[in-house]
């Protein structure tokens, strides 16, 4: 991605601003491998510099997978498939970003999944319906047990209702970025989804820190992703037995590099819990 590094070191212009929106979407992204094509990155380039409008990208896009349709062999065909994937979410997720629609809300949460994932996944925007849990890295290879498929509703209920009720007014720089922790790693944990619950409170989470007036600083999310998601494991986990206990720590330095422009040093073995 070197050549964008000219556009973020441009101080406070619009050009930074857009493409720290391009830059973030694609660290998003790469927290499933997931990364943009070459002809995505050229017209990206276009519209930081301007050449190009949101739609025109689209547009572009469009026009350029259609053309890859037509012409696809076999041995070619999930390649491409990954690779339109990562290019229509990033471009749903800058438009996403850039706008000015924002529910702080259950249905605006899932109203945001079916927004980043219609036509790729068939049941985007529809909460899961089934048991869930995974093998963490960051945990020493201890398993998550997510909510039950029931609770999921009334627990994002209970969670949106909560953080509505918040007044963060008087709280400190550093109390604000605790408090929207504890709330990210609420929406995470929940695990709503069948599929892509990590980009979908990625991107909520992002939205509303910029609907709470925070702006990018920098491309921390591009070079650091797979630490913010650990970091969001680590908040939510408790072992007693080993004396473990949830903590906001990592997200806290993630968060205030991203938009402080702090240099706290985000290192993943630093989080790590050794097995049992």
């Amino acid at each position: 991605m070197n050549r964008f590094d000219k556009y973020i070191s441009r101080g406070n212009s619009e050009e930074k601003r857009i493409c720290l929106f391009w830059l973030t979407s694609f660290g998003i992204q790469s927290v499933v491998n997931l990364k943009p094509s070459d002809f995505m990155l050229s017209i990206v380039e276009r519209h930081v510099k301007g050449e190009l409008t949101l739609e025109r990208v689209k547009s572009e896009m469009d026009r350029y997978y259609e053309q890859q349709r037509r012409n696809r062999h076999d041995d070619e065909s999930q390649h491409r498939h990954h690779t339109q994937e990562a290019d229509r979410v990033s471009y749903r997720i800058v438009k996403y970003f850039m706008g000015n629609d924002f529910s702080l809300s259950y249905e605006g949460f899932s109203d945001t999944h079916h927004l980043l994932f219609h036509g790729i996944y068939a049941h985007s925007g529809k909460m899961r319906e089934h048991s869930a849990s995974k093998k963490e890295w960051v945990l020493g290879n201890a398993t998550v047990i997510y909510p039950k498929a029931g609770d999921i509703e009334d627990s994002m209920n209970y969670i949106f209702e909560n953080e509505k009720a918040c007044d963060d007014s008087a709280l400190s720089e550093k109390h604000k970025l605790r408090h929207y922790s504890e709330f990210i790693a609420k929406l995470f944990i929940a695990n709503a989804f069948q599929y892509a619950n990590s980009r979908v409170a990625f991107v909520y989470a992002m939205k509303y820190m910029l609907t709470k007036g925070y702006t990018f600083a920098n491309d921390t999310f591009l070079r650091e992703a797979w630490y913010f998601r650990n970091a969001i494991i680590r908040a939510s986990y408790t072992n007693m037995h080993q004396g473990i206990y949830p903590t906001t720590q990592y997200m806290e330095m993630f968060l205030a590099n991203l938009f402080l422009d702090e240099d706290n040093d985000l290192r993943n073995h630093h989080m790590v819990i050794k097995g049992e």
